[in-house]
């Protein structure tokens, strides 16, 4: 690395990129090995609180230092805050990247925190400039678009829900906080060179950079990550809704920018390799101590598909039709044609009440006997259950509103501690239900506004792993095989899941939720396998347009992950029976999936 000063400017070349600092505007230009300019970097931050924003006043004398012990160059620059009595942003540039961290020292409660960009009178809140064409973001929030325009904002959190209009992006909660970022734009619609094996997508050639977050999950205080794109500028949001107080010194996760990439799969392997070594996220662990029960990577059936054909049939709730005659129909069905899941997921919803999960005694009379009887038959089964639901929870155990409304479990609160562990205890002990673990779901309603109250100092991704963590630690003190899936294929949170479900093929609540199934959820499966390698994928398969997409998809799950169906007898969107020879395909499909994983069939059940 070589550092060198032109005027008040200072050069920096590394193997990756070189970027040249101007002092005075507090601007970094970043250009490629090749030349071309990827960023002009605003080396400036706002730490904005419930008491106002956080404008920079005025720009101190930059300093560096050359570490060649660690073969870096570290730039500091001071600012004078209108709202913290210091605030100091810390560059460190590496041969093959840039870390960027703002740190303040003071008091007060963080509302949002700018990064790369900032607020600096009288000229407004200033962004990056970027030479960016497109970004691709690990988050799908869109039925057939991989990659997006530069100038487009994308999110990844653990807030959104597929009822509300607008906030769509709760499929991953949370995704990788990384983004990839090209120069050049899309590739035309043919053009699929460039695309990993199955992961689809109009992504460009060309080198890709990365832009993601460095920081442990107790440090995840924020409910989301923004990439807010504009014309020729971009600058990164994190929302922490006042729930971060601040007394004494404060560091933002560190903003790290990755070069020479070769695709935006690539960033994101890269970026975890990075939190590895930094000791942010465990390390990937694929070992003997990781590997998986051979009834893990058993074909699922969930009956949701199934549950919600039946509602369109009848008019009645998809919920209400959680019953032990309909899964004992729903199996049967499957069975007459040699479908035999190895795992079967009883599904919404089964519990009286969704924090207490005791079994509904009209629908299910005798849960704990239906399992036993699964189980002599070579099958698991596992229980859905619902992140966050407050029905059923004493006040005590709940984020609450001002006016004391319970809106969602606090896994900080002792009340819900308590909750939970009875809960989980009960569904998968030999003295409850004797289940087999758990598919969780709705993850993306963790709680987010100022305005709510809570027990401890946790928020945002931080509250949601304490919760995953208290679900995933009870679920192996009662049974150390137990499977737990989550939806959340975060290297932080590869230590509170056993499984990554791809989650809904189609977002039903969208303007327009048609696009193509195979490539969108092969994308997703990329996703997981660069972030987190080490979990098994749950394929999903709810909810298809037709029986000409199920059957495409069919085809395609060994490849991506463990098969999973949602149907019994007909298509519930479309309506559309499934025909013996669809049935036949399906056991044919998984007969050759289990003879390549080593994996035994399930008994019939006696006649």
């Amino acid at each position: 690395m070589r550092v060198t000063r032109a005027g008040t400017d200072l050069a920096i070349t590394a193997l990756a990129y070189r970027l040249v600092l101007d002092p005075r505007r507090a601007v970094a230009a970043v250009y490629g090995a090749d030349d071309r300019l990827w960023f002009r970097l605003r080396l400036l931050a706002s730490l904005d609180t419930l008491a106002g924003p956080d404008e920079t006043l005025r720009v101190e004398p930059v300093s560096h230092q050359v570490d060649l012990h660690l073969d870096r160059v570290r730039i500091e620059m001071a600012c004078a805050s209108s709202r913290w009595r210091q605030r100091t942003t810390i560059v460190e540039c590496h041969e093959d990247r840039l870390e960027v961290t703002a740190e303040v020292y003071g008091d007060g409660r963080i509302l949002t925190a700018h990064l790369l960009g900032g607020w600096r009178p009288p000229y407004g809140f200033l962004p990056s400039g970027s030479a960016l064409r497109t970004v691709f973001s690990p988050n799908p929030d869109h039925p057939r678009r991989i990659a997006r325009p530069a100038v487009e904002p994308a999110t990844i959190g653990v807030v959104g829900d597929g009822g509300e209009p607008g906030v769509g992006r709760w499929l991953f909660a949370p995704a990788p906080w990384c983004f990839a970022v090209s120069r050049d734009p899309p590739s035309p619609a043919g053009d699929r060179r460039r695309d990993p094996p199955g992961a689809g997508g109009d992504l460009p050639g060309g080198q890709w950079a990365g832009v993601g977050l460095l920081a442990p999950v107790r440090e995840q205080t924020f409910t989301a990550l923004h990439y807010t794109g504009g014309t020729d500028g971009f600058s990164l949001r994190l929302d922490y809704e006042g729930h971060t107080r601040v007394a004494g010194r404060f560091r933002a996760p560190t903003v790290v920018v990755l070069f020479g990439q070769a695709d935006p799969y690539a960033v994101l392997r890269r970026h975890r390799e990075l939190l590895v070594e930094r000791r942010a996220v465990p390390a990937a662990s694929t070992g003997p101590a990781r590997q998986p029960p051979a009834y893990w990577r058993q074909p699922i059936f969930c009956g949701w598909g199934a549950q919600c054909h039946l509602a369109a049939v009848t008019g009645r709730c998809a919920q209400d039709l959680a019953t032990q005659q309909h899964y004992d129909q729903f199996l049967a069905a499957l069975a007459q044609h040699g479908v035999l899941p190895g795992t079967v997921v009883i599904d919404d919803k089964w519990q009286l009440e969704y924090a207490t999960c005791r079994p509904d005694p009209a629908k299910w009379p005798d849960l704990r006997g239906w399992v036993a009887r699964r189980h002599e038959q070579g099958q698991r089964v596992l229980l859905w259950w619902k992140a966050w639901d407050v029905a059923g929870a004493p006040a005590s155990a709940c984020v609450r509103m001002p006016d004391g409304t319970p809106v969602a479990l606090d896994p900080q609160a002792d009340a819900c501690r308590r909750l939970v562990e009875d809960a989980v205890g009960y569904m998968l002990g030999a003295r409850g239900l004797d289940a087999d673990g758990l598919k969780v779901d709705f993850i993306a309603r963790t709680p987010s506004g100022v305005a709510l109250e809570h027990a401890g100092d946790s928020w945002g991704a931080d509250l949601l792993h304490r919760l995953l963590e208290l679900v995933y630690a009870s679920a192996k003190r009662t049974k150390p095989d137990a499977l737990v899936i989550t939806h959340t294929p975060n290297p932080a949170f590869v230590d509170v899941t056993d499984m990554v479900r791809l989650n809904d093929v189609r977002m039903l609540d969208a303007p327009d939720p048609d696009g193509p199934v195979v490539r969108q959820m092969a994308y997703r499966a990329e996703v997981v396998r660069a972030a987190c390698g080490e979990l098994l994928v749950d394929t999903d398969g709810w909810c298809l347009p037709d029986r000409a997409a199920w059957a495409e998809y069919l085809a395609h799950q060994p490849m991506l992950g463990v098969p999973a169906l949602y149907y019994a007898t007909h298509i519930d969107h479309s309506g559309e029976a499934l025909r013996p020879s669809d049935l036949a395909a399906v056991a044919k499909v998984w007969q050759h999936y289990r003879q390549a994983h080593g994996l035994s069939t399930p008994r019939r059940a006696p006649q």
